[in-house]
């Protein structure tokens, strides 16, 4: 079964047990390994508890297993998508216009050296292209949806030295 047939069919399985729980599907990892690891992440309107998690990892297991989706062994982990949330669609990336975010290309971009890591600031969405600031007048980098191997949020915890430098 190729990676992304694979993917579809655990989506389809996961998708409905994640929503009858009042939660929403945020995004599905397939990771490699010795064993295969199926990363879910969900949310809801006043974010995930542990005690939700388990129950969707429960139930996602046992469904995985009567459906067969997955020969042999297999991690299933299940979790909130966190302060520096992954992003899956350039749709989830629309919220967070104006936010630190680090960007991976699949290939080197050839206007920036060959590099392939970039961390900027979320300029803005249009359709599937992606628009960063770059920092220190680098410039703007507007890449293609399908060109980003992974895009995620970086926190920015708040200064709380109250203006005074130890010394």
């Amino acid at each position: 079964m190729s990676g992304n047939t694979r993917h579809s069919r655990i989506l389809a399985i996961v998708e409905p047990i994640v929503e009858s729980m009042n939660l929403s599907l945020w995004g599905l990892e397939l990771g490699a390994g010795p064993k295969l690891v199926v990363r879910i992440y969900v949310e809801g309107p006043e974010g995930v508890n542990i005690d939700q998690c388990a129950d969707i990892s429960r139930h996602v297991g046992l469904a995985l297993e009567v459906e067969e989706a997955i020969s042999g062994a297999y991690i299933l982990e299940v979790s909130s998508p966190g302060l520096e949330r992954p992003f899956f669609t350039p749709a989830q990336m629309t919220a967070y216009a104006g936010s630190p975010v680090v960007v991976m290309l699949r290939e080197p971009h050839g206007d920036f050296s060959g590099r392939r890591k970039f961390p900027g600031t979320l300029q803005g969405v249009d359709g599937d292209a992606i628009t960063l600031t770059l920092p220190e007048e680098e410039g703007v980098l507007t890449v293609h949806w399908n060109d980003i191997k992974k895009a995620h949020l970086v926190h920015v915890f708040p200064d709380t030295s109250k203006g005074k430098k130890k010394r």
